[in-house]
């Protein structure tokens, strides 16, 4: 009778979960949109001012784009957690470590994302709607005065709503939230985040239309005997990612280094936008731009790899100086350009048909995601959901696994890892505790495999809670044993989560020595 019990209320907090995730998916979604589209006109404001579109004369314009460069620093230095992308923001308050005022920041995105992208900076809209759909889940939570737990799953499922919006991307926001954002596996998230980015692309879709983002069309694919080409650009990503990732801190940290206060230092990418706009306009904006306009022509390599090295240089200036704004679209422009770069020369080098240059572009970009961020699943359904091809999904497989371990083999840090140590290294202490549920699966051979729970070294502050084997829950002591494929989850307190879950890790996946 007991055993019903509980089975009847958990089915009834799964049928919950359900709705709670629609809900937020619509919310977030809609939100998402709205962004997407202020930073649609934005962009083309910027174009237009920026390559004679508008009859400004240069000093009014260097007034206009300096003054508004400064309004931004003061909004940025008003509520810091709305700087840069959002995400490492958003994985901070999963862990514990940090917390967001979701009014302010909802806000303070909107704006501050809004008259970046007017100015021309080279910054996406994919991780400001991470945030912004994190921060509408909060909201939700917040109103409804959920639990900690409840909040945080809320949270999560947002995420997931706003980059599915923000591309058309439903299954990509799913894989996202659990690759990337919590970097483990659990039906719970999975259900509502799966909920979510469904209610978020129907919006999304209604809005944009069922096309995928990337319109230049689907390319034949490259013929097997080819694929070789496809291993040597994914060593090209992984080298390129790992630049891409060291041009962008290294930047934050020559800007920390200038003797101008942290307000002022939009002003710099404000200015360089206006140069590039009479020289280089094609780096301008996100990117998606960029990306439709080599997907649609053929371009000189010099030409290509010139857009390859502006748009990365650009980027991580504009992403230094702290406005609000993203990579992900850029770097996905940097790495279609270098798709593109080696595509055009293996045409000219191999004789290779002229129109399968696409398929560079579009593996390029997978390659690129894969070595910056490090999720290669998020890379592979990212890239085929945009551009709507499915049968690419071999080649785009492979480039993405070969970066992903030329970039590991560099040992270039994921980029939103690193940005979140950054931040969590600026804070002393947590702005809030509350308590943490860790999971993870136990890998053969690991460390946990076969041990004792009182003999396997947990950090402190851990409590393991359950064990999960074979679908049956286990509720542990010190005499149980932990086997390889259990699912444990484990509380620990928000202060201490970061450093636990890391600890955790090693020990659910490191191998065990052997003598």
């Amino acid at each position: 009778m007991r055993r019903y019990v509980l089975l009847t209320a958990e089915s009834r907090f799964r049928m919950h979960i359900v709705f709670q995730g629609i809900a937020v998916g619509l919310a977030a979604g809609f939100a998402a949109i709205c962004y997407r589209l202020l930073l649609g006109y934005a962009e083309q404001f910027s174009l237009r001012a920026l390559t004679g579109g508008f009859p400004l004369p240069l000093p009014m314009l260097l007034l206009l784009w300096g003054t508004t460069a400064l309004l931004i620093g003061r909004l940025m230095e008003k509520e810091p957690m709305a700087r840069g992308s959002g995400i490492p923001q958003v994985e901070g308050e999963l862990l514990g470590c940090v917390s967001m005022n979701w009014l302010r920041v909802l806000g303070t995105k909107f704006l501050g994302g809004g008259l970046a992208i007017a100015l021309g900076l080279s910054l996406g809209r994919e991780g400001p709607s991470v945030q912004i759909g994190a921060a509408v889940g909060k909201g939700l939570s917040r109103l409804q005065k959920k639990t900690k737990m409840e909040e945080k799953l809320l949270l999560s499922s947002g995420a997931s709503a706003g980059l599915a919006a923000a591309f058309n991307a439903p299954l990509s926001g799913v894989v996202f939230a659990l690759e990337e954002v919590h970097k483990s596996f659990s039906p719970l998230i999975l259900l509502s985040a799966m909920m979510a980015s469904l209610g978020a692309d129907f919006l999304s879709k209604k809005f944009f239309g069922l096309g995928p983002v990337f319109s230049f069309g689907v390319p034949a694919p490259l013929p097997l005997e080819f694929y070789g080409h496809f291993l040597v650009l994914g060593v090209l990503c992984g080298v390129g990612g790992a630049l891409f990732c060291r041009a962008i801190l290294e930047l934050q940290t020559l800007y920390g280094k200038l003797p101008i206060p942290a307000s002022c230092r939009v002003v710099i990418p404000a200015l360089l936008a206006v140069v590039a706009g009479a020289y280089l306009p094609e780096i301008l904006g996100g990117g998606h731009a960029l990306v439709e306009h080599l997907g649609r022509g053929f371009h000189p390599a010099s030409f290509i790899l010139l857009l390859f090295a502006g748009k990365l240089l650009f980027t991580a200036v504009c992403f230094g100086s702290g406005a609000a704004g993203g990579i992900f679209l850029p770097m996905l422009a940097v790495g279609a350009s270098l798709g593109a770069f080696y595509g055009t020369v293996a045409v000219q080098v191999y004789g290779l048909d002229q129109a399968l240059v696409l398929n560079f572009l579009i593996v390029g970009m997978a390659g690129f995601f894969t070595a910056v961020v490090r999720a290669p699943i998020t890379g592979i359904v990212l890239i085929t959901e945009m551009t709507g091809s499915f049968t690419h999904l071999l080649s785009v497989s492979a480039v993405a696994v070969t970066a992903y371990v030329v970039a590991d083999l560099l040992r270039a840090r994921p980029i939103y890892d690193s940005l979140l140590l950054r931040m969590l290294r600026k804070c002393d202490t947590c702005e809030e505790a509350g308590k943490v549920l860790l999971e993870g699966t136990v890998s053969p051979e690991a460390s946990l495999d076969g041990k004792r729970v009182r003999n396997a070294g947990l950090p402190s502050g851990c409590l393991l809670v359950s064990i999960v084997r074979a679908g049956e829950e286990i509720l542990p002591n010190g005499e149980t044993v932990i086997a390889a494929g259990d699912k444990i989850v484990a509380l620990v307190d928000g202060r201490r989560a970061r450093r636990v879950r890391e600890t955790l890790r090693t020990l659910m996946e490191v191998r065990r020595k052997t003598p």
